[in-house]
C-alpha cells in the first residue's frame, strides 16, 4: 500500500468518520483501511496502542503475539505498515503534509455542512485526485468514539411478582436459574452510548423495538440528586435528563427508529456498532436548557394541586388546590399532581455514554456538586462540528431500563470490575473470553459473554404474561388454545431455538 492511497484513506476517514464506510468507498477491506489509519495515526485501541509500544521496544511479532496472548496474524493486523513510522517524534514531511490536508478538508466540511452528504464526498474525492495541500494543523475529527477497553455489563430482567408456581414454570421452560429473572452478561466498548444500548437490548430480549422506552436512576438517586424540586431537575436537564418536549417534537426522542423493511436484526446491529455519536436535537444541551426554560416561562403563575395519595384516591380533585406559584419553586411531587408530563422527568440522556453515569458495582458515585462544574467539546459521527456539553460523572452503580409502559417490563444494569466469578463458575473459558474482548475491540460492538434463561417476546402481558404464555404452550389441555399461542408467538418473531453466545449480538 503505497503513502498516497493511505493519504486518501485518510481523507475518506475524515469525512465519513466510519471504518466501515471508508473501506467501501475506497473498495478496500476493513483490515486494510483500518492498518492504513494506524499507520498515520488517524485510528487507534488500547490494544494497537500496546502492540506498537511492544513493537518500538524491539519485540518480534512473534514475542507480541505471546506477550499479549493473541495470534501473529492478529498483531500484524494492528501494527501500522512499517516503511516508516508516523506521529513520533521525527515525523516525514508527507506525514506532516497529510495531517494539514485532513485539517483543510475538515474546514471545508464546516463550511458547506448544509450540503448534501454525496455532494461532499464528491469534492473531497476530487481534491483528493488533484492531490492539493495546504497549511493547517489537525486534530482527529472523531477522537471521541474509538473502542478501549471492553466493559462488562450484568443485565437483569426481573419478574417483582414472582411465587412459587411463577417461578417453576420459568426454570422448567424457560430455562432460568433464578426462575425469577432472565440475564445475560455483555462486554461493550467503552465509549458505547446509552442510546445504542437500547439497541442491544432488544437483541437479548428478543424484542422488536416497538414500544416506548427510557434509561432512568434508582429512585432514591434520582430523589437525592434532584432535591424532589423542579428547580433541582432542572439544574440537570441537558446534564443528566432530557428535556420537556414540545408538542411538535414529541417523537424526537425516537426520531433514529427508522426501520422501514429488510432485515430487523441486522438493523438492530447497525444501531449498537460503533462509532457512536446519534444526537436529537432536543438533548444538545443548549436546545435542552432553552427548551426547560421556555417551559418555565409558560408557567409562571399557576394551579399547584395537592399530591396525589393513594389513600384517598381521586375524589374531589378539583378541590384540591393548594396554591398558585410558579413552576420553577415546586416539588417535583407537585409539578406532576399539577400537570400532565407525557414524557416525565426522569429520562436519561442517551446521548451519555454508559461509563459517564455508570459507576462498577462498589466504587463511589459523584452528588449534585460534582455535576456540571466545566463544559467539554464532543463530536458526533452525523455532526462536522464540536458540540459543547457538560462534563458528567457516574452517579449511580445501578440503571434502570424500562420498556413497554403497558407491559411494565423493567430491567437492571450493573457494571462489573472482572469476569472472574463466570471463568470461576466455567460459564466461559479464558480462551471464550480473550476472544470476546478481541471482537469488542476489532468490530467495535458488544458481545455476549453469558446468558441464563429464552427470549420473551413483545405485547405477551410483561412478565405475568409471559409466564402465563408458557404454561399454556406447555402445559395446556387445550389443543386448539396451545396452537392459536404457538402461531400467534411465531408471527411475532419468537423462538426458543439456543443461541450461542457469540450469536446473540
Amino acid at each position: 500500500m503505497n503513502e498516497e492511497l493511505i493519504r486518501q484513506i485518510c481523507a475518506v476517514y475524515c469525512m465519513t468518520g466510519s471504518l466501515r464506510k471508508t473501506a467501501s468507498e475506497m473498495g478496500l477491506s476493513c483490515t486494510k483501511t483500518r492498518k492504513a489509519l494506524i499507520t498515520y495515526g488517524e485510528y487507534s485501541t488500547p490494544f494497537s496502542n500496546e502492540v506498537l509500544n511492544l513493537r518500538c521496544k524491539g519485540y518480534s511479532i512473534d514475542e507480541i503475539a505471546k506477550e499479549l496472548g493473541t495470534t501473529t496474524k492478529r498483531v500484524t493486523d494492528w501494527l501500522p505498515y512499517e516503511k516508516s513510522m508516523y506521529n513520533m517524534e521525527d515525523r516525514s514531511q508527507d506525514a506532516v503534509r497529510s495531517d494539514n490536508y485532513r485539517k483543510r478538508i475538515k474546514q471545508a466540511q464546516r463550511n458547506s455542512v448544509q450540503n448534501k452528504i454525496e455532494n461532499d464526498k464528491k469534492e473531497i474525492l476530487s481534491i483528493i485526485k488533484g492531490n492539493q495541500f495546504n497549511t493547517f494543523t489537525t486534530t482527529s475529527v472523531l477522537n471521541e468514539h474509538s473502542p478501549k477497553n471492553p466493559v462488562r455489563l450484568h443485565i437483569k430482567l426481573m419478574d417483582n411478582c414472582s411465587d412459587a408456581e411463577r417461578k417453576r414454570i420459568l426454570r422448567k421452560y424457560g430455562r432460568s436459574t433464578t426462575g425469577n429473572s432472565i440475564e445475560r452478561d455483555i462486554l461493550i466498548p467503552a465509549d458505547m452510548t446509552l442510546h445504542a444500548l437500547h439497541y442491544a437490548i432488544q437483541r437479548l430480549y428478543g424484542w422488536g423495538n416497538s414500544h416506548l422506552r427510557s434509561f432512568r436512576l434508582p429512585p432514591e438517586i434520582y430523589q437525592e440528586l434532584t432535591n424532589n424540586t423542579v428547580r433541582g431537575w432542572g439544574n440537570l436537564i441537558g446534564v443528566l435528563f432530557q428535556t420537556t418536549y414540545p408538542e411538535y417534537a414529541q417523537f424526537a426522542q425516537y426520531g433514529d427508529d427508522d426501520y422501514e423493511h429488510g432485515s430487523h436484526r441486522v438493523w438492530l446491529r447497525k444501531k449498537y456498532t460503533g462509532p457512536y455519536g446519534y444526537l436529537n436535537d432536543f438533548e444538545r444541551y443548549n436546545v435542552a436548557v432553552a427548551e426547560f426554560e421556555d417551559f418555565t416561562r409558560r408557567f409562571l403563575n399557576m394551579a399547584v394541586y395537592e399530591p396525589f395519595d393513594l389513600r384517598k384516591g381521586n375524589k374531589g380533585r378539583e378541590e384540591r388546590i393548594t396554591k398558585h406559584a410558579s413552576v420553577i419553586d415546586l416539588t417535583l411531587d407537585e409539578l406532576n399532581a399539577s400537570i400532565v408530563m407525557e414524557e416525565g422527568t426522569e429520562d436519561l440522556l442517551e446521548r451519555l455514554t454508559v461509563t459517564s453515569v455508570l459507576a462498577p458495582t462498589g466504587t463511589a458515585t459523584a452528588g449534585f456538586a460534582e455535576l456540571n462544574q466545566r463544559m467539554v467539546n464532543r463530536l458526533y459521527v452525523n455532526d462536522f462540528d464540536e458540540i459543547e456539553e457538560p462534563e458528567v460523572k457516574p452517579v449511580t452503580t445501578k440503571l434502570i431500563y424500562k420498556y413497554d409502559y403497558g407491559d411494565g417490563w423493567k430491567i437492571e444494569i450493573t457494571m462489573l470490575k472482572d469476569c472472574f466469578d463466570l471463568l470461576e463458575e466455567g460459564y466461559i473459558t479464558d480462551k471464550e473470553l480473550t476472544d470476546a474482548k478481541n471482537t469488542v475491540i476489532d468490530k467495535y460492538k458488544p458481545v455476549c459473554i453469558h446468558q441464563d434463561g429464552i427470549f420473551v417476546v413483545d405485547d405477551v402481558g410483561g412478565f405475568g404474561g409471559f409466564v402465563d404464555f408458557l404454561r399454556i404452550l406447555n402445559e395446556s389441555d387445550n389443543a386448539e388454545e396451545k396452537e392459536q399461542m404457538r402461531a400467534w408467538a411465531s408471527g411475532m418473531g419468537w423462538n426458543t431455538r439456543r443461541v450461542r453466545n457469540r450469536e446473540m449480538l
